[in-house]
């Protein structure tokens, strides 16, 4: 048999479990006549190294398939087949003249079940067809590969044009497979991803024009998830927090995760599809962070996370692929996010998982691009809107009084003073009221009774100011801003003598204070 015959071998072998068996072409090396495949017909999946080559002696063999074995660990993990079997099966014209046997194995008995094996078997050019059986059974191939007799092939011309012919047609499948592959990542563009990280931005600088994206009471204006305004019928807050960003930190963090998992999700599902996942994450993760997170929320994390759950849904559907591209990165950096979350108090973890399983549910109700099955996407359907419900239900069932909520009210009233806005800092300072039996931390009814008084004196409430600072200064002697502030309206009462000793017990708290000092002299100065 010559070298063309041979050649012809390898390359109709190699065709057959292409074309006629749709295993996967993994690596070729057309000089060197190898190939490694992968069969993913059905698990568990293994590998399969072809090659075509001679041995004169069976040590040849020996160091060969111990170079093949530590490929064989890297094929293995750059395909994500740790455990899958490999058979190292060699095409040979004739065979090594001494004892080889040892270094090879036989066709049979089956290996399923296995993991992590590793076979060699050689296989005669002159008994191919017999030899290939066995291996044929083993691997439940369709049928035996249609090896043309040697007898049809005439001159060595008719060979070179057949040899280039299996060569074209092999070459052509990887093309076209590779081809196929990139197309499922390449469907849509990412024009709304682009249109989105727009929006956000413009937002971002529309607080920050008008007030702070720091601010409670800012977020809180533009639109971001706070419970008690969402009770009251503000339900379009469960979107408009999704544009909003706290800082420009969690604002770089966010768009620089739209871009790429965005990005990613748009391109494999296209836009119309895209833009239903985002929302319905989104949503999911706003009413998820109204059931169980009390702070004011804002941000597009929900549905950031949206675009993992819909990268592990393309990872269901197209699991090899999804293990062999992306998917140990996305799962890696997923699990460090929500770990993360759960360590960090301040992370809202409800809106993140919220969002993740709406992100898969509503992948699995669009569905990827022609992916057939309209009974799996109506059950998705039902399930979504079954739990969104039940969501809901729960939201608005609660009633907006906790130890948080009480604790926002008090901040909006602080930067309403700090803004001069007394009369809407006032406004917050008797909801605050109203639930102070809520507030466990002594520190903050102190200062909340502070800035009450100190909001009327700035309203002209001097009496109430005046009554609410006797009782804070009862409650707390070393209050010394207190006792100030009560020294200064005895003062301008014209009751030095009063308006001497809390300036006094002020300074006790506070010897330094060069204003309580000016004051005090004042007073002596007076009596």
């Amino acid at each position: 048999m010559n070298a063309l015959t041979q050649s012809i071998r390898f390359w109709e072998t190699l065709h057959h479990l292409i074309n006629r068996e749709g295993m996967r072409l993994v690596h070729l090396n057309e000089r060197e006549e190898t190939a490694w495949i992968e069969d993913d017909r059905q698990k568990p999946y293994h590998l399969i190294r072809l090659a075509l080559k001679n041995y004169d002696w069976s040590n040849q063999l020996q160091r060969d398939i111990e170079k093949i074995k530590e490929r064989a660990q890297q094929v293995r993990k750059r395909l994500g087949l740790r455990q899958a079997n490999v058979t190292n099966v060699i095409l040979s014209a004739y065979l090594p003249v001494d004892d080889y046997e040892r270094y090879t194995n036989e066709a049979l008995p089956l290996t399923a079940g296995g993991k992590k094996q590793f076979r060699t078997l050689i296989i005669p050019l002159g008994d191919l067809k017999n030899r290939l059986f066995p291996i044929a059974t083993e691997w439940k191939l369709k049928e035996m590969p249609p090896y043309l007799p040697e007898s049809y092939i005439e001159d060595d011309e008719q060979e070179e044009h057949l040899l280039r012919t299996l060569k074209y047609n092999v070459k052509q499948s990887l093309r076209k497979q590779e081809e196929t592959e990139k197309g499922v990542f390449l469907f849509g563009k990412p024009y709304f991803t682009f249109l989105l990280l727009g929006i956000i931005l413009l937002v971002f600088g529309l607080v920050e024009m008008a007030g702070s994206t720091t601010s409670t009471l800012s977020l809180i204006q533009f639109g971001a998830k706070f419970d008690p305004l969402i009770l009251e019928g503000e339900w379009w807050r469960f979107f408009s927090a999704m544009f909003l960003h706290i800082g420009f930190l969690h604002l770089f963090m966010n768009s620089l995760a739209l871009f790429y998992l965005g990005g990613a999700v748009e391109r494999i599902f296209g836009t119309s599809r895209f833009i239903i996942i985002y929302f319905l994450a989104g949503f999911i993760g706003s009413v998820s962070s109204f059931v169980f997170n009390d702070n004011v929320s804002a941000g597009a994390s929900g549905a950031i996370f949206g675009c993992f759950g819909a990268l592990l849904y393309f990872g269901l559907i197209h699991k090899r692929l999804f293990f062999r591209t992306m998917g140990m990165n996305v799962i890696v950096i997923l699990v460090i996010n929500l770990a993360f979350g759960f360590l960090v108090p301040m992370v809202d973890n409800g809106a993140h998982i919220g969002g993740l399983i709406g992100g898969f549910a509503g992948s699995a109700i669009v569905g990827l691009p022609k992916q057939k099955g309209a009974r799996s996407k109506t059950l998705a359907l039902l399930a979504a809107v079954t739990g969104s419900a039940i969501l809901l239900l729960a939201g608005y069932s609660q009633d907006a009084e906790s130890e948080r909520i009480y604790v926002i009210y008090y901040q909006m009233a602080r930067e309403s003073a700090e803004a001069g806005d007394y009369e809407t800092a006032l406004h917050f300072l008797n909801q605050f009221e109203e639930g102070t039996q809520y507030i466990t931390d002594d520190r903050i009814l102190r200062e909340a009774a502070f800035l009450l008084s100190y909001t009327q004196i700035r309203t002209g409430e001097i009496e109430e100011a005046k009554d609410n600072l006797e009782q804070l200064v009862n409650d707390y002697p070393g209050f010394h801003e207190a006792q100030y502030n009560l020294a200064l309206i005895y003062y301008e009462e014209g009751s030095y003598e009063e308006a001497l000793e809390r300036v006094e017990q002020a300074l006790e708290a506070d010897p330094g204070n060069n204003d309580y000092q000016d004051l005090k002299s004042e007073l002596e100065d007076l009596n």
